[in-house]
């Protein structure tokens, strides 16, 4: 029996692992130290997952840490660029910690690949251009958690098939969130002010995340 204790997760890596659905095989892509695909495999979560980097380096802090938790006959290490990971079909494919440009190109470059399979994402920057790619690839938002890791805001996204219409607006502060307004919506809307204040040329945000505070009740 595996005695040693599965790595703690941060707040944006667990809402990525409470939004990973169980399922049979899954896809960390991106996937560096590997602490999310441990995760998903020790709660069985997944049967099996594909782990996947860029970086060979990365990916054998991956396997190292899969290995002292006796997950690597569940798992699948492979140095790739992106979706080029995917050789055969999965349920569903987490990709976490980039930029939004980027993970909206890995997407889009890699389309052909994912099969219908249910996409959870988190990127540090540009969202809006990534729930956009999202549209154009024939995936709707099901879901978004908004949650606060050191100190920082993180959204996290899952995306399954079908199709969708969203505003600006919706683009920009995203749909899910705008309708469930949750508990950190309003710290997150004054940060999100207070850094767009900053930049010129972003008028129109403005204006929307300040209607959306005349309304918001201070957080709990």
């Amino acid at each position: 029996m595996n005695n040693v204790r599965t790595p703690q997760l941060d707040e944006r890596l667990q809402a990525a692992a409470d939004l990973f659905a169980a399922c049979g095989t899954g896809a960390d892509i991106g996937a560096d130290h590997g602490r999310l695909s441990c995760y998903l495999l020790a709660h069985d979560q997944c049967r099996r997952m594909i782990v996947a980097d860029i970086s060979a380096d990365s990916l054998a802090k991956a396997r190292r840490l899969l290995t002292l938790h006796h997950l690597e006959d569940r798992a699948d290490f492979r140095v790739a660029d992106g979706l080029a990971a995917l050789h055969e079909n999965v349920d569903c494919v987490a990709i976490c910690g980039m930029g939004g440009r980027v993970m909206a190109d890995i997407l889009e470059r890699g389309q052909e690949r994912l099969h219908g399979a249910a996409l959870v994402l988190s990127c540090h920057t540009e969202i809006p251009l990534l729930r956009a790619a999202l549209v154009r690839l024939g995936y709707h938002l099901c879901a978004e958690r908004l949650v606060r890791a050191k100190g920082r805001f993180y959204i996290v996204l899952r995306a399954e098939p079908g199709k969708a219409c969203y505003t600006e607006k919706e683009l920009y502060l995203g749909p899910v969130l705008l309708r469930e307004k949750p508990a950190l919506w309003h710290s997150y809307l004054h940060w999100r002010e207070g850094v767009v204040s900053c930049e010129q040329g972003h008028e129109k945000q403005l204006q929307w995340i300040r209607e959306e505070m005349q309304h918001e009740p201070a957080d709990c």
